[in-house]
C-alpha cells in the first residue's frame, strides 16, 4: 500500500499554504537527523518533499537516511533550504532538486551551506523567520540594482558586508543601516527602505511552492525499481533501523525489532545457537565480500531459489513470505544478498574437501548440536536393514531415483551434478548406491522399497524370494 505524500516544511513557507497547495499531504516540522528515515518507516510515502531542515539545534538529515527513503519506493524531492542542499549533494542518486537555489548549488554558483541559513521561532509561532537568508538578501538586492536604487558597487559591498555576519545576524533590515553607513544620501536611503518593505524577493518562497507543484505531477506509483539507489547497511545504521523499524503483531500492537531480539535473549532456549549462527552468516558474508566484491545479479538469482527452497516455498511466492515476515524490499534484498555471498565462500576453494575431508568437521557439528547419537543409530540400523534384501533383477536408476522420491523426504535435484559436489556424495554411481540402500532399508523395515516399477522385480529377503511389482 502506498502511503501519502510527506513536506518537511518551517520557515521558507507556512503550512497553511503548503496545505492549500497540496491538501492530501501530511506537512511535517524541518527535519533533523532521523526524521526523514521515521516518516519513511511510518508512512511507507508516495514521495517525500525536503524544505526546510535543523542544523544548530540538532543534527541535520543525514545522507544514508535520503538514500534508504528512496531504496524503499518514496520519490524524494529538495528545494528551498535543507532540502536544496542535499538534493545537490544526492541528485547523482535519485534525489529531485527543485527551483533556483537548488540550480545555483548544483552547479556551483553558491558553494556554502550558510546562504540558505536562518534563525527562526517555533512551531507555535508558525516558524517565523527571525532573521533573513543570504539568498533572500542577494536577490533582493540584485532586484534593488535592476531598478536602479543600488550602483554595481554598491550591491557588491552591501553583500559583502552581510556576508561577513554570522547568519543570524544578516537581515535585510541590517542592509539599510550599512547603506547609511556607505554613504548614501537620505533620498535614496528611504527610497531603498520602501523596496526593501515592500518588494522583497524571496527565492526560498519561490523553490518552496516549485517543489510543492512538482509533487502533484508525479507518477502515481513509487519510484522505479531500476532508479532507486541501493543503500549499504552499515553497523551503525543497521542499529538504527532496528531501534526505529516497529512491525504489529496480529492484535496490531506494534513492537521494534531491537525490542524482539533483547526480548529472545531473556526468554528464548534457542537464542545462544542462534546467535552464533547470525553471527557466523555475518562473517561469512563478509569474508566473501572481501574477497569477491558484491554479489553478482546471477548469484542472487540462485540464492533467491535456495532462500526459496529452505523455507519452504516457491520462488515465485517469496515476495509474499518476505510481507509476512515483516521483510521490507530492501531487506528481502539484503537477505539474499547476504545468502549469495555466503553460498558463494562456502562453494569457493575454501569451503572445498575432497575424499571426505568435511565428514569431520560435519560430525564434529552434529556433536555440538546434540544429535549425532541419534544419527549414528539411524545409519546403523538403515545398513543392518538393508543387507537382508536383494533385488532381482537389479533394479534401473530410474527405478531407484523414482522409489527414493515416493518413500522419503528426499526430492529429486534439478542438477544432479551440482547437488553431488554440494553434498560431496563423490559420483552419481555413489549417489545412486547410497539411495538403493536406502531403499533395501525401506523394504526390510516396511514391506515397501521399489514402487512404480517398470518390471517385475524378485526381492530376496532373509533368503526367501516374492514377487513385487512396485509393492
Amino acid at each position: 500500500m502506498i502511503g501519502p505524500d510527506i513536506v518537511f516544511l518551517g520557515p521558507s513557507l507556512s503550512h497553511a499554504e503548503a496545505q492549500r497547495i497540496l491538501p492530501h499531504a501530511v506537512i511535517l516540522p524541518p527535519a533533523a537527523m532521523g526524521d526523514v528515515l521515521a516518516a519513511s518507516l511510518k508512512y511507507q510515502p508516495h514521495a517525500i518533499g525536503l524544505i526546510d531542515g535543523t542544523f544548530l539545534s540538532t543534527m541535520s538529515v543525514f545522507h544514508k537516511e535520503l538514500l534508504f527513503a528512496m531504496e524503499q519506493g518514496a520519490w524524494l524531492l529538495g528545494a528551498s533550504s535543507m532540502g536544496a542542499l542535499r538534493a545537490a549533494e544526492c541528485a547523482a542518486y535519485g534525489m529531485i532538486g527543485v527551483g533556483q537555489i537548488y540550480e545555483d548549488l548544483a552547479s556551483g554558483l553558491l558553494e556554502d551551506d550558510d546562504e540558505v541559513a536562518l534563525t527562526h521561532a517555533d512551531a507555535e509561532a508558525n516558524f517565523r523567520s527571525l532573521s533573513d537568508a543570504m539568498v533572500t538578501i542577494r536577490a533582493t538586492l540584485a532586484a534593488a540594482n535592476a531598478a536602479n536604487l543600488l550602483t554595481d558597487d554598491e550591491t557588491t559591498v552591501l553583500l559583502q558586508q552581510q556576508k561577513d555576519r554570522w547568519f543570524p545576524d544578516r537581515r535585510l533590515s541590517g542592509v539599510i543601516a550599512d547603506a547609511v553607513d556607505a554613504g548614501l544620501t537620505a533620498n535614496r536611503i528611504t527610497r531603498l527602505r520602501e523596496f526593501v518593505r515592500t518588494s522583497p524577493v524571496d527565492p526560498k518562497r519561490q523553490d518552496a511552492i516549485a517543489l510543492l507543484e512538482r509533487m502533484k505531477s508525479l507518477p502515481p506509483g513509487r519510484m522505479p525499481q531500476g532508479e532507486r539507489p541501493e543503500t549499504y547497511i552499515s553497523g551503525v545504521f543497521a542499529a538504527t533501523l532496528a531501534r526505529d523499524v516497529a512491525v504489529s503483531t496480529n492484535n496490531g500492537t506494534p513492537v521494534t525489532l531491537d525490542r524482539l531480539r533483547r526480548y529472545a535473549a531473556l526468554h528464548d532456549p534457542h537464542f545462544t545457537a542462534d546467535m552464533s549462527a547470525a553471527r557466523r552468516a555475518m562473517v561469512l558474508s563478509e569474508i566473501s565480500r572481501w574477497l569477491g566484491g558484491q554479489p553478482t545479479e546471477a548469484e542472487r538469482s540462485a540464492a533467491r531459489t535456495l532462500v526459496a527452497e529452505k523455507v519452504g516455498i516457491k520462488e515465485s511466492e517469496i515476495d509474499d513470505w518476505a510481507t509476512s515476515v515483516d521483510l521490507r524490499d530492501s531487506d528481502l534484498r539484503q537477505l539474499i544478498g547476504m545468502a549469495a555471498l555466503i553460498h558463494r565462500v562456502e562453494t569457493s576453494w575454501l569451503g572445498r574437501s575432497r575424499l571426505g575431508e568435511i565428514t569431520t568437521p560435519y560430525l564434529n557439528h552434529l556433536r555440538l548440536e546434540g544429535r549425532y547419537a541419534e544419527l549414528k543409530e539411524a545409519t546403523a540400523l538403515q545398513y543392518a536393514a538393508a543387507q537382508g534384501v536383494t533385488f532381482t533383477p537389479a533394479p534401473s536408476i530410474q527405478q531407484l531415483i523414482g522409489s527414493m522420491v515416493a518413500t522419503s523426504s528426499w526430492q529429486l535435484p534439478t542438477d544432479i551434478q551440482q547437488y553431488i559436489e554440494a553434498t560431496e556424495l563423490g559420483s552419481v554411481a555413489e549417489l545412486i548406491a547410497a539411495i538403493e540402500v536406502s531403499i533395501k532399508a525401506h523394504q526390510g523395515l516396511y514391506g515397501v522399497g521399489l514402487v512404480d516399477g517398470e518390471n517385475d522385480v524378485k526381492i530376496v529377503e532373509d533368503g526367501e524370494a516374492f514377487m513385487s511389482r512396485g509393492n
